[in-house]
């Protein structure tokens, strides 16, 4: 019984929300297609990419694989 009323109160500690302020430090971004840190954005598709080898990748994609990749990140363009 100890147990579990030890069990509820480490659960409740970690469940509870604590306050922080925001991060001052920028959100990382990610490669869309490696999920690495990217460091690079193709200003015409706006896939972000790790590197050189990726980016090459980046541009044999057709459009409707582009938009797939956005959208798995909530970036896509939807056309009407």
């Amino acid at each position: 019984m100890l147990n579990f009323f030890l069990y509820l109160i480490i659960n409740f500690i970690l469940d509870s929300n604590i306050e922080a302020p925001p991060s001052i430090r920028p959100q990382k971004k990610y490669c869309d297609i490696t999920g690495l840190e990217a460091k690079y954005t193709d200003p015409k598709t706006r896939l972000r990419y790790h590197s050189a080898e990726v980016y090459k990748e980046i541009k044999q994609l057709a459009p409707g694989v582009i938009q797939d990749y956005l959208g798995l990140r909530h970036a896509a363009v939807v056309l009407r």
